[in-house]
């Protein structure tokens, strides 16, 4: 089944979930580190994705510029996002591009919001973008596979590369 995500109410079925971007599409471009959007009613782009706990096959569309910027960063060019923190644990990122060697992950929610930030929460990004080594994610979700990763190894495997998370949020 496929589920389609427009709106925070849709969104929020996902909240929190751990979720691997299987395809990103943007529907505007940057310039100048800048978005520029197709129109004010076009989203920014939207993403393919197979979350932990559905078994649905999701399409979101991106409606906030900062979500689009980190997910842009991260399929693109592993850059700074202005309002979020980047924390990049690696240096094999920059050697790799998604479907290369890495994947990309991203957590929707509204629950990590910084204290009294509350009143404004219509208006924040809603996303937390990760870059990690391609088949971290399917290790995560499923403990079978490479049973000879066990402990600490399996732990870093998993380790993402790249994280922007934006900076209303903790």
């Amino acid at each position: 089944m496929e589920r389609t995500f427009a709106t925070d109410r849709d969104w929020a079925a996902i909240d929190g979930q751990l979720c691997l971007v299987t395809s990103f599409t943007p529907l505007a471009k940057v310039e100048d580190g800048k978005v520029i959007a197709i129109n004010p009613t076009t989203p920014y782009g939207s993403v393919h994705l197979k979350c932990e706990k559905s078994p649905d096959n999701i399409i979101g569309f991106i409606t906030h510029k900062t979500d689009f910027m980190m997910l842009w960063a991260a399929f693109n060019e592993p850059t700074e996002v202005d309002g979020t923190r980047v924390e990049i644990c690696s240096s094999e990122l920059n050697s790799t591009v998604p479907g290369e060697g890495v994947e990309v992950w991203l957590v929707w929610t509204q629950r990590r919001y910084r204290r009294g930030i509350g009143l404004f929460r219509k208006i924040l990004p809603r996303l937390i973008v990760m870059v990690s080594p391609r088949g971290a994610f399917d290790l995560l979700m499923d403990r079978t596979k490479r049973p000879d990763l066990k402990g600490e190894a399996r732990a870093i495997a998993t380790l993402p590369l790249a994280t922007w998370t934006p900076k209303v949020m903790t």
